[in-house]
């Protein structure tokens, strides 16, 4: 008697288990594009000397291969400052500004500086990424009250939405994005 399975794979599936190409270009272009985020580091250290950069990966944001280049390196769970670069497989590249401490003074002058197709975490949890969801608004789609809702938080997260287009330069204007934020809480 043969068993009746009702978990079938579907032909996607099935082309993918029986060969083993996918796994195989999976881990090739993840550690291209961790040498990528390792000399983005490296760059910006040289900018910053007295801090460090951080690489992290997984396979499990949203079921989704990602990298993550956290510059500086995130010390503790008090952290002021984060500027943070995120390869999620298949959703494009995010350079995101992370603050953290009331400073409304700060939160106004990233928003004057903010180009109108960033996007403004809305939403009470730091480390949503999933900027398709309400938590995240375009920045020029912000009313008033919105924006000084914004600036009252104890946090401030921009996030800087970069399709994947050219795959000589995945990661760039990742500087660029580094050195319009930075210095501002130095100011």
């Amino acid at each position: 008697m043969q068993q009746k399975w009702t978990n079938k794979l579907n032909n996607d599936e099935f082309n993918l288990i029986e060969n083993d190409w996918y796994p195989l270009i999976k881990k090739n272009a993840m550690e291209k594009l961790k040498a990528q985020l390792h000399e983005l580091g490296q760059e910006l250290q040289s900018l910053n000397p007295q801090e460090s950069f951080k690489i992290s990966a997984g396979d499990r944001l949203q079921d989704l291969p990602y990298l993550v280049l956290d510059f500086p390196k995130i010390p503790n769970p008090q952290f002021t400052f984060v500027c943070r670069t995120l390869f999620w497989w298949g959703r494009g590249v995010q350079f995101q500004l992370i603050y953290r401490g009331a400073n409304t003074q700060l939160y106004s002058r990233i928003l004057s500086l903010a180009e109108p197709n960033d996007f403004i975490l809305m939403g009470s949890n730091l480390w949503e990424n999933d900027i398709s969801t309400k938590a995240y608004k375009v920045l020029s789609e912000l009313n008033a009250s919105e924006k000084a809702e914004v600036i009252e938080q104890d946090f401030f997260k921009l996030v800087r939405f970069k399709p994947i287009k050219n795959k000589e330069n995945i990661f760039e204007g990742l500087l660029a994005f580094y050195l319009q934020f930075a210095n501002l809480a130095k100011d």
